[in-house]
């Protein structure tokens, strides 16, 4: 069964959801409204649930300083004692060049959210932030952010981590001066604090490194798997030489996320098919699979996630011939070798060229109590616009 979080209440293109880790029916996260797409501040609603996502009640969200606006790219995480984390792009309500990263948290879904704080200043008159990952330790409940930053006439990934529940944060540090215009960071956590980040670059494409220090210093980036279609080398997100905060509108393609499964490092991506790049804890590849059947139907914006197996979900034109209509499309793995065939999470298809006429797209999936819930934007009702639904999904 599909339901509409937040039905008729705007065009809903970013989700970004978590279950608390000792109360599995407790789901938390953020909508998001891009305003890249005209200029302008963008807008974002918390959302709740307390029965596993049938029914959802909008939350209070954090209280933004006088002329302050949300931007985009809500980050939602809940730590294993129930705090939870909200990180996202904010800026001056009068100007969207110089976006930066704010965050807040609050002890519980009753509680108030603290004063955003901004995780660094201003770098250069035009510096700025933009996509965030947020990952947080499942043991010690440590919090981690990865970013792109834009310095000068470039952009590096920078990090920074909390160990007071996203009170406090240290001072962003950049994971390698050997990426080339690096972009689309994603954050895990592994056994023992170990913390892997991969994205892509123009000269590794899909990258990864880890550190172990508490992502005070990374190892140097390698790549993880090459692109056949690399944004970053059409200098993406640049113009006349210069960084534009508008990242996840312009560089969409292979859209890694990575994963922690015992043993194993997993990045999931888009490249014409979604795969999957496996590798050892120290980074030693192991062996890349496609996670959709050959054929050539569109595919696009995957997500992935874990828990007692592997899951990735990606828009999929597989169900029609013609390609002009695309699902929510979930496949789940044992080993990351082999996958299940694609089941369709949305029970209605959409418009595919709605979604690329209204960037960013960014779907989620939330692991809970032996079940994986997707999110999705999805144009079913177009008087309505965009609008993020939700399922449940178990391992077949």
């Amino acid at each position: 069964m599909n339901v509409a979080v937040a039905a008729g209440r705007g065009t809903q293109t970013e989700a970004s959801f978590a279950a608390d880790p000792t109360r599995p029916a407790l789901l938390v996260g953020a909508l998001g409204w891009s305003g890249t797409q005209t200029g302008s501040a963008g807008s974002f609603t918390v959302y709740e649930s307390a029965d596993g996502g049938a029914r959802w009640r909008p939350g209070a969200e954090p209280a933004l300083p006088a002329g302050t606006c949300f931007y985009e790219a809500p980050r939602v995480g809940i730590a294993r004692d129930g705090r939870e984390l909200l990180a996202f792009l904010a800026s001056s309500c009068n100007e969207t060049l110089t976006p930066y990263l704010v965050a807040s948290s609050r002890s519980g879904p009753d509680a108030s959210w603290s004063t955003p704080v901004r995780l660094a200043p201003r770098i250069g008159r035009w510096g700025f932030d933009d996509g965030p990952a947020l990952a947080l330790d499942a043991h010690s409940g440590r919090a981690y952010l990865a970013w792109t930053r834009a310095v000068g006439a470039g952009v590096e990934i920078v990090t920074s981590a909390s160990g007071d529940g996203g009170r406090t944060w240290s001072p962003p540090r950049p994971l390698s001066r050997t990426l080339v215009d690096p972009h689309l960071s994603s954050v895990a956590v592994g056994p023992h604090g170990v913390v892997i980040v991969a994205g892509i670059d123009a000269k590794r494409g899909l990258w990864i490194a880890r550190s172990v220090d508490g992502a005070r210093s990374f190892t140097t980036p390698r790549t993880a798997a090459p692109l056949r279609g690399n944004p970053s080398q059409g200098q993406c997100s640049l113009s006349i030489d210069g960084p534009l905060p508008y990242e996840l509108t312009r560089c969409i393609g292979p859209n890694p996320t990575v994963l922690v499964r015992g043993a194993r490092v997993f990045v999931v991506y888009d490249d014409a098919d979604v795969f999957v790049s496996a590798l050892d804890l120290d980074l030693r590849p192991l062996f890349r699979a496609r996670v959709n059947p050959p054929g050539k139907a569109l595919k696009a914006f995957p997500v992935a996630a874990a828990n007692g197996a592997l899951w990735a979900c990606w828009y999929d034109s597989t169900f029609d011939s013609s390609a002009h209509r695309v699902w929510f499309t979930c496949s789940s793995s044992r080993n990351g070798r082999s996958w299940t065939p694609p089941e369709r999470a949305a029970a209605v298809p959409t418009d595919p060229t709605a979604l690329f006429q209204t960037l960013p797209i960014l779907p989620a999936l939330v692991p809970a109590a032996g079940r994986v819930h997707a999110f999705w934007p999805d144009y079913r009702n177009y008087r309505r616009g965009l609008n993020v639904f939700t399922t449940a999904l178990r391992l077949r």
